[in-house]
């Protein structure tokens, strides 16, 4: 007899302990999907704001060597930038280094598609594929450029202003800074002021 009242009272131990097994489970699980969100929204964040900074570097480096640069608005908030830069020393008291000057180019060319700016690319020529992204197609948090452009100030001073938005969280990170290109002989903004 005594068997029977000790698996009554197991029986009934088990139909309490299994609703609140499955409420501590459930509640586990809404806790790592959050944790799982938030970490995921930091990382894109993060990438945002990379990619924006690596993108603002590298424009920045280039157009302080410039000689020429040439501006195309591709949208009214996006513009394609041509920069001809010196790529050696060109400093005749250098001693190293005693050579004419060698030049390269160097595009920012805007990816659009469906009139957003899905990716910036780096390119070489003027011609050819898209295959060279710095921006977007990134596996941790993809983001869209809203606003790039380029503005001349006064005497050889460039201007420019990055604007972008994660696809993740739809925050967005801007950007602006001013360039003194000392070598800058030329300076074109085509179907703008």
């Amino acid at each position: 007899m005594r068997n029977r009242h000790r698996s009554g009272f197991v029986l009934a131990e088990f139909a309490i302990a299994l609703p609140l097994l499955i409420l501590l489970g459930l509640g586990l699980a809404n806790v790592s999907v959050k944790i799982f969100q938030l970490g995921r929204d930091q990382l894109a964040d993060y990438v945002l704001e990379d990619e924006a900074r690596h993108v603002m570097e590298r424009i920045v480096h280039q157009a302080r060597a410039a000689k020429e640069i040439s501006v195309t608005p591709v949208t009214a908030d996006i513009d394609q930038i041509k920069i001809v830069f010196r790529a050696a020393d060109d400093d005749p008291s250098n001693q190293i280094l005693n050579v004419a000057e060698v030049l390269e180019t160097q595009y920012f060319t805007p990816h659009m598609q469906d009139g957003v700016c899905v990716n910036l690319n780096a390119k070489r020529q003027d011609w050819g594929a898209l295959t060279n992204p710095i921006t977007g197609e990134n596996s941790f948090g993809d983001t869209k450029i809203n606003r790039l452009k380029y503005h001349r100030l006064g005497g050889n001073v460039l201007h420019v202003v990055l604007e972008m938005e994660s696809l993740v969280t739809a925050r967005t990170f801007r950007l602006a800074t001013a360039v003194f290109m000392p070598g800058c002989d030329s300076f074109t903004i085509y179907g703008g002021t």
